[in-house]
């Protein structure tokens, strides 16, 4: 049991830090003397993409296979507990919906040439993995909250 929780873990730490990495480097992309060329910030979210889904079908799966291991004692819906299970469940399939959404983005950006690529590509990347770093974030709080209470 102690692998899978390591697993969700290391999945979710690569999720976030991913998520923030990718945001941060589209923000420093085409500004001042260190600027990130965007088709760099471009190719980096691709590779972050692969990582992003292989990381959430990982957490997806130990998740449920934590979740099992507590299944006799799940606290119904009407409970404290079971009202902020499912709102994450809502937001981790709100997440996997707009993350769709981003990888395609990142899809066709790839697909663009270079002096296509200035200002809204970035800007497109910084809203996008700001908001999947804000989204994951807010997952670790309320599986903080249904860990410890």
């Amino acid at each position: 049991m102690l692998a899978v929780r390591l697993l969700h873990v290391l999945a979710m730490a690569l999720a976030v830090g991913g998520a923030v990495a990718v945001w941060w480097l589209a923000r420093r992309s085409g500004v001042g003397e260190s600027a990130v060329e965007p088709d760099a910030a471009v190719e980096i979210a691709g590779v972050y993409e692969a990582g992003f889904w292989a990381a959430a079908a990982l957490l997806v799966m130990t998740g449920v296979g934590n979740l099992g291991s507590l299944a006799p004692a799940v606290p119904p819906a009407e409970t404290d507990w079971g009202t902020v299970f499912a709102v994450k469940l809502l937001l981790v399939l709100g997440l996997l919906a707009s993350s769709l959404v981003r990888t395609l983005a990142v899809v066709r950006c790839r697909k663009l040439n270079a002096s296509t690529l200035a200002s809204a590509t970035t800007r497109t990347l910084r809203v996008g993995y700001g908001a999947t770093a804000v989204s994951l974030a807010l997952l670790v709080t309320l599986a903080e909250v249904l860990a410890h209470g």
